[in-house]
C-alpha cells in the first residue's frame, strides 16, 4: 500500500486577513476642497444677513409711512389754509403802510416852519430809497430872512441836507432861489401816523 502524502497550496492564513495586517495607505488632505467650502458658508451666512437687513428697512419704511399719513391725518387742512391765507393778507397790508406816504404831514410841517418873508412855489417830489426828496422855488424879501429860514430848517428832525442854491433877483425885486431837502421817512410814514393816532385815542 503507497504511503499517502496530503498536500495543500492553500496558505495558512487567508490572503484578506493578511493583506489588513500590512501599514494603512496615508490619506492626503485637500486644502482647496477646504477653502472652496468656507467662502460658501461664508456665502451663505452674507445673504442671509442681507435678506434679514432689507425686511428691516422695509418694516422701518412702512412703520415711517404709516407715522407721516397720521401725522397729516391729525392737521386740520382747511384751518392751515386759513392761516396761510390770513397771513398773505397781513404781510400785504403791511407792506401798504410801510410803502404809503402822507404828504399832508409835509404842508403842515412847512407852514409851521417856514417864515413871514419867505414864500414857497413850484412844490416837486421824488422817491430816494426809504425817504423823498423835496424841491421848491423860493422867494425871499431879502438875504436874511433866506438865512433865518436856513437855520430853521437845519434843526427840524424831519429835514436833513437842506439847502438853498442858484440865487437871482426876481421882477418884483425878491430873491428867488431853489430849495432841496430830504425827509425823514417818519414824516411821511402812513404807519407812523396810525400809530400816532392809535396811541393817542389809548
Amino acid at each position: 500500500m503507497e504511503p499517502t502524502f496530503k498536500t495543500s497550496f492553500i496558505p495558512k492564513k487567508p490572503i484578506a486577513t493578511a493583506q489588513a495586517s500590512g501599514p494603512a495607505p496615508a490619506r492626503s488632505f485637500n486644502f482647496f476642497s477646504l477653502i472652496s467650502t468656507t467662502i460658501f458658508i461664508i456665502t451663505i451666512l452674507a445673504s442671509g444677513g442681507l435678506f434679514a437687513y432689507k425686511k428691516i428697512l422695509e418694516n422701518q419704511i412702512v412703520k415711517a409711512d404709516k407715522d407721516v399719513n397720521e401725522a397729516r391725518a391729525a392737521f386740520q387742512v382747511e384751518e392751515i389754509k386759513d392761516l396761510i391765507d390770513a397771513n398773505s393778507r397781513i404781510t400785504a397790508i403791511n407792506s401798504l403802510l410801510k410803502n404809503h406816504v402822507v404828504l399832508s404831514k409835509v404842508f403842515t410841517l412847512l407852514e409851521e416852519l417856514t417864515i413871514k418873508k419867505i414864500r414857497f412855489s413850484d412844490f416837486s417830489y421824488a422817491k430816494k430809497g426809504d425817504s423823498l426828496t423835496l424841491k421848491m422855488k423860493t422867494e425871499s424879501q431879502n438875504y436874511s430872512a433866506l438865512a433865518s429860514q436856513e437855520e430853521i430848517f437845519s434843526k427840524s428832525q424831519f429835514l436833513k441836507n437842506t439847502k438853498f442854491f442858484d440865487f437871482n433877483i426876481g421882477e418884483n425885486g425878491y430873491i428867488t432861489t431853489d430849495f432841496f431837502t430830504e425827509l425823514n421817512p417818519s414824516l411821511i410814514s402812513y404807519k407812523s401816523v396810525v400809530e400816532s393816532v392809535s396811541g393817542n385815542e389809548q
